[in-house]
């Protein structure tokens, strides 16, 4: 009579001796590397878009700094909640600035100059438009 410790023996050496068994481990570890890679390539171009937007919401803002600089250059007054916002505008503008120092920056310095001094003097004279 075989013994029950030899039928397993047997059973593990012909489970680890075909090539069925290997060919199963190569098709899991090459389809675990293939989702690696894409799962690597979509996070690239996540990150990709991610800075496209940051890139954007800069120029965004640079614009509404300048459009706002212009209209107080033409004498239009503005509400505190309304500057309030322009200086949220250039806090974003100037942080990604700071992050990003190949952005041409240059366009809006004096006009967030003057928007903050603007706002300072409106803030202790208590003249804002309501």
């Amino acid at each position: 009579m075989v013994s029950v410790v030899t039928l397993i023996a047997s059973i593990v050496v012909a489970i680890v001796g075909s090539n069925g068994l290997w060919a199963f481990i190569q098709y899991k570890t090459d389809r675990k590397d293939k989702q690696n890679e894409k799962m690597d390539s979509i996070i690239e171009s996540i990150t990709k878009l991610s800075e496209k937007v940051d890139g954007n919401a800069a120029v965004l803002a640079r614009t509404h700094i300048l459009r706002f600089d212009d209209e107080l250059m033409n004498g239009i007054n503005h509400s505190q909640e309304y500057f309030r916002q322009q200086l949220d505008d250039i806090d974003t503008y100037e942080k990604y600035c700071e992050g990003h120092p190949d952005f041409r920056n240059s366009y809006a310095v004096s006009a967030i100059k003057h928007i903050r001094d603007t706002y300072q003097a409106l803030l202790e004279k208590h003249e804002f438009k309501h």
